[in-house]
């Protein structure tokens, strides 16, 4: 069954909106720290330095197509957006203790805002939704 390109069928609900949003912040501050980290390199730890870097800056680029993909409704961005989610929610949880607990409380805030945003029907009837005639790309 094919649908129609209705005034209420290209609208996305606002919580794909929040949850790309959400998810777009994420990814400035990988790319942030990345970047950050690319001047803070020490010659002692090239490598070590390097490889946080790029991780980073691969980390912010990979979030930056999902982010991109949930607020397309895209079907490939829900199963990497969930998952990314977890894992902040499991580092959210590593920062949770001493004078850092205020990170893992955004951490773990966001993840659980952004899963939710994810997971309600509206969201869930934009991802499981047949494509409109050219929306394959």
């Amino acid at each position: 069954m094919r649908r129609v390109a209705t005034p209420a069928t290209t609208s996305r609900p606002l919580v794909l909106f929040l949850a790309a949003a959400l998810i777009g912040i994420e990814a400035l501050v990988a790319v942030t720290f990345g970047v950050i980290q690319v001047t803070q390199i020490e010659a002692a730890r090239f490598v070590v330095g390097a490889g946080v870097a790029l991780l980073m800056l691969g980390y912010g680029a990979f979030l930056i197509a999902i982010s991109r993909g949930v607020q397309k409704g895209r079907r490939w961005s829900r199963a990497p957006g969930l998952a990314t989610q977890l894992l902040q929610g499991l580092l959210a949880y590593s920062f949770s203790a001493g004078e850092t607990w205020w990170v893992g409380l955004v951490l773990g805030a966001s993840a659980v805002l952004v899963i939710i945003c994810l997971l309600v029907p509206p969201a869930t009837a934009v991802f499981t939704a047949e494509p409109l005639p050219g929306e394959n790309d």
